[in-house]
């Protein structure tokens, strides 16, 4: 796991302009109800397809762990949600959570692509509407 966080520091390193001598975070791989549990509590939402989530509380990474670390979508996940890690540890202000998704879905296409010819064509409605902040906040 350590060569696969320092290859994927290295990566967001050269493809953005964040400082990544940090220290690597600690990632937590789990079943996706766990996760579910973990991050909502006891309000899961039914149609609930979370697949990771980086938490600013403890500096930690949480993973569904059902694809091998092999795996390029396992790994496009760690990235992203090292991303978060990064965007914090480098301490990036946003005006509300959301818009930390906003740089994190297209680097996470560009990494797919260059890195495993993978092409991610995310739903750019839905990606719009979780990377902007609610109205109101400015």
């Amino acid at each position: 796991m350590k060569e696969l966080l320092v290859a994927l520091m290295l990566w967001i390193g050269a493809n953005t302009n964040y400082n990544v001598d940090l220290s690597l975070p600690e990632i937590i791989r789990m079943d996706k109800a766990p996760l579910e549990f973990h991050y909502f509590g006891n309000s899961t939402p039914k149609d609930s397809d979370i697949h990771g989530f980086y938490s600013i509380k403890d500096k930690k990474i949480y993973i569904r762990g059902e694809y091998p670390l092999t795996h390029p979508w396992a790994q496009s996940l760690i990235l992203h949600e090292l991303l978060h890690y990064i965007q914090d540890m480098n301490n990036v202000s946003f005006l509300c959570v959301a818009e930390m998704e906003r740089e994190t879905w297209p680097l996470q296409q560009k990494y797919l692509k260059e890195v495993h010819n993978f092409d991610w064509d995310y739903d750019k409605l839905w990606y719009l509407l979780i990377s902007t902040c609610p109205s109101g906040i400015n």
